[in-house]
């Protein structure tokens, strides 16, 4: 008996790891703890700018959304992890970063954020360039706000507030989101 739920929790297991989601070199896996919370992978997929491979992202959530709107709902902590798939220079990233922001915000909502908008820049200049391989997550919290880390190692905590995130967010899921084929990979 006690080697049949051994097996049965191996091939569970096996199946789990089944269910990630590889991009190129970089692993989604299916669920992820964040904050003492268990979050689903809702979707991943590939930003390309032109013809270049650029990173890989994947966002992670409470529970599963088909749309935006459900996504930013959503109470829990979320996640969006970028995988590097090529070298970006620090203001390459910072000029990318401020024009997703500008195209998805509207000036009241940009005012709104000027200075944890600033504040996260301050964090993304630290950062610097970024290499092949380098995994960034933007996590959002109730009780830490907007977070960023840079291959687990947190550069800045309480940047901002759910305003901020949602404005980070729109960068990916807004109406003129940066790639719309990674727009619907994150939500399918």
């Amino acid at each position: 008996m006690k080697r049949l739920a051994v097996a049965m929790a191996l091939a569970g297991i096996g199946l789990t790891a089944q269910a990630a989601v590889q991009i190129e070199d970089i692993r989604y896996e299916d669920t992820i703890v964040m904050e003492q919370r268990q979050l689903v992978l809702n979707g991943a997929g590939l930003r390309k700018k032109v013809f270049f491979k650029v990173y890989s992202a994947g966002l992670y959530l409470g529970q599963k959304a088909s749309s935006v709107d459900a996504v930013m709902a959503q109470s829990a902590p979320v996640r969006v992890q970028l995988g590097l798939l090529r070298n970006v220079s620090a203001s390459s990233f910072v000029d990318a970063l401020k024009d997703g922001l500008m195209d998805n915000s509207t000036p009241a909502q940009q005012k709104e954020i000027a200075s944890e908008l600033n504040a996260l820049i301050d964090v993304m200049n630290k950062i610097g360039d970024v290499k092949v391989g380098d995994l960034i997550n933007f996590d959002f919290s109730a009780t830490k706000g907007t977070c960023v880390s840079l291959n687990g190692r947190m550069i800045g905590e309480g940047i901002g507030g759910k305003a901020l995130y949602d404005a980070v967010l729109r960068i990916w899921l807004g109406p003129k989101a940066i790639d719309d084929t990674l727009k619907r990979a994150l939500i399918p």
